[in-house]
């Protein structure tokens, strides 16, 4: 699963059980610590939430992403 997506998920849905029902890779959990460590996902009361850094890089990836789309359409 991309960075991207898991970081939508997480801005989805932050409870960790929704998070892995809507995701079939079975490293999520791996993954989550991984974007805590570095910075972009915080944990309060057991509900992930993206930091600002985390909401950036997820705005920048869609962005991005967007970008490469329309440059494909053409």
């Amino acid at each position: 699963m991309s960075e991207a997506r898991l970081l939508t998920l997480i801005a989805k849905y932050p409870h960790p059980t929704a998070l892995a029902r809507r995701s079939r890779d079975r490293r999520l959990f791996p993954a989550l610590r991984s974007l805590e460590y570095r910075g972009l996902v915080s944990r309060y009361r057991g509900l992930y939430r993206l930091t600002r850094e985390g909401r950036s890089e997820m705005e920048m990836s869609l962005a991005v992403a967007r970008l490469v789309a329309r440059a494909a359409a053409r």
